[in-house]
């Protein structure tokens, strides 16, 4: 047998043991820790988050496959989103292998149920909105008030102009998002038209989508009490 031709037996070998290393069920749960860890971290203590990841079989793990995926910090950011505090659970999610380990993407292909419950303060939604690339140059500052509004004050371009506006918001569940429905607006203290209301609304909105969070979690309810945003879970007395 030829050197050349046992070079390539080992280059071929080697190949499918490197494809069927990075297919492991081992190597995707690690890798998929490795990940969620990036996007979600717990700003005041780096040990923080606790993370727990249940495989499934190790044939259906290396697929992608996992029983249950358990996630909660206090506080926590989830990329551009701040909250006070965050639970997370998703059951039987199948994610994406190839997006995961080629490109550090958490992709999620289904899942049988996924939940998020987080508490954010006006700060909390102050921070995000300054991130947030359809509002990071309206310098927006937020207050929550007594009566379950959300009070957006900060700088709208009109016609290359920067003008001053306060608008009196109401957060509703949407489709899976979370939305602020303007319920007044008023720019350079003058009541604004609802042409101009409705673009607002549309450059802001939505605000959190479920390609946002772990596992596509839906946003299904959004309650305010105390100054706190409660999402997906009710307010604590």
């Amino acid at each position: 047998m030829s050197h050349r031709f046992k070079f390539a037996i080992a280059g071929i070998l080697l190949t499918l043991a490197s494809a069927l290393f990075a297919n492991s069920p081992q190597k995707v749960v690690q890798t998929l820790e490795q990940v969620l860890r990036r996007d979600i971290t717990n700003p005041k203590d780096s040990n923080g988050l606790y993370l727990r990841i249940v495989p499934a079989s190790p044939e259906e793990t290396a697929k992608g496959k996992l029983q249950l995926v358990e996630i909660e910090s206090k506080p926590a950011r989830i990329k551009n989103i701040f909250l006070r505090e965050l639970r997370a659970r998703a059951v039987e999610p199948v994610i994406d292998v190839a997006a995961l380990s080629e490109r550090g993407k958490l992709r999620t292909i289904s899942v049988k149920e996924s939940n998020l419950e987080g508490v954010m303060d006006a700060e909390n939604f102050e921070r995000m909105l300054a991130e947030l690339k359809a509002t990071k140059d309206m310098r927006i500052k937020v207050q929550i008030t007594d009566d379950s509004k959300v009070v957006l004050r900060g700088v709208l371009t009109l016609l290359r102009i920067n003008n001053p506006f306060e608008a009196v918001c109401r957060p509703e569940a949407r489709d899976g998002c979370l939305y602020l429905k303007i319920e007044e607006l008023r720019v350079n203290g003058v009541g604004a038209p609802a042409f101009l209301v409705s673009r607002l609304e549309k450059h802001i909105n939505p605000v959190v989508e479920p390609k946002d969070l772990p596992f596509n979690s839906p946003i299904k309810s959004v309650r305010i009490h105390k100054g706190l945003i409660y999402v997906n879970m009710p307010p604590a007395n």
